[in-house]
């Protein structure tokens, strides 16, 4: 068995267990009967406050959160092909106490399966250590080995802690990493990266209300493959969010990229869109259910995303912590 095929088994054997993990948890913390004169487990309420959490970055909400970006690209020789990557991120939260106040930490790994528009071979004439920065001319003149490659891309690993508010202004500091985990050199940056993650936010008490806010990651190469250039990049989720009702939002939630080692006109990608979310039952599991759509209105030349069709589907478990 290769490399590549032990870490894509290591990676679904994680998840695997992590999943049963959760739901003996689950089952072990439910009762096994339900008085006959009890309030139904489906209420509007408890659905509201569940989707309430689930607004939450530093909130106490466990999520098995699964997302799909299928990305139309633009750009010299790029235009028209597109590329999509489906991304597993189970987020878990920690209570705990500090300074008599209560906080949460919250782990968030970011396991990703990437299909990119170019043959693995062209791994090789990446520069920056991203696939996303390709020389032109030799891509003109590698034109027959244009394919398409898929497999696991690098992972991540996000930790934020926080104090426990419901709502108002929130905040939370951590630390953000990168691991070289990627099959094909096109579809990672060969490196280790870490580097400071931050975040700031307002959420609305109430239906009615808006919420918005800002989280930064910033990531610095310092190790991995020799051959790889030096990673130095940042990622900027902000979130603008109507409360239509207690389960519904409508707002966007985009990722601004910046690549400082980007030549000038190709550093910065700044998408903006419109997307809509709900929070339903799927038997007695909630699950918020979200589409956006995205247009980058700053992007690079070369190769870069131009349209983004962001789908997902966020199963919410119980914390065994709580």
């Amino acid at each position: 068995m290769n490399l590549s095929r032990s870490r894509r088994l290591g990676l679904v054997a994680m998840s695997l267990v992590f999943i049963s993990s959760l739901s003996l948890a689950q089952e072990r913390s439910s009762p096994r009967t339900v008085p006959a004169n009890s309030e139904p487990a489906a209420s509007s309420e408890d659905l509201a406050a569940i989707a309430k959490e689930t607004t939450n970055p530093v909130g106490s909400a466990w999520m098995l959160w699964m997302q799909n970006d299928y990305t139309h690209l633009d750009g010299d020789d790029f235009d028209g092909r597109w590329s999509n990557s489906f991304k597993f991120q189970p987020v878990m939260s920690f209570p705990f106490e500090m300074a008599d106040d209560n906080w949460n930490l919250v782990v968030r790994p970011v396991f990703q399966y990437n299909s990119s528009p170019m043959d693995e071979s062209f791994g090789t004439l990446a520069r920056g250590g991203s696939p996303l920065e390709i020389d032109p001319d030799e891509w003109s003149r590698n034109a027959p080995h244009r394919g398409r490659t898929e497999g696991l891309g690098d992972t991540a690993l996000v930790t934020l802690a926080g104090p426990a508010r419901a709502d108002g202004v929130i905040w939370g500091l951590g630390l953000t990493q990168i691991f070289p985990t990627a099959e094909h050199d096109v579809l990672g940056q060969g490196k280790f990266q870490a580097g400071p993650a931050a975040l700031i936010a307002r959420l609305a008490p109430n239906p009615g209300g808006w919420n918005m806010g800002l989280l930064a990651q910033h990531w610095w190469s310092y190790a991995g493959e020799d051959d790889r250039e030096h990673t130095s990049q940042t990622d900027l989720q902000y979130f603008l969010n109507y409360r239509l009702s207690g389960t519904e939002l409508v707002g966007m939630t985009p990722n601004v990229r910046i690549n400082w080692e980007a030549d000038s006109g190709e550093k910065v990608n700044f998408p903006i869109g419109l997307g809509y979310s709900n929070v339903v039952r799927m038997g007695s599991t909630p699950v918020r259910l979200a589409a956006e759509i995205q247009h980058s209105v700053i992007r690079g030349d070369e190769w870069d995303a131009d349209w983004n069709l962001r789908l997902m589907f966020i199963p919410v478990v119980k914390n065994p912590f709580m």
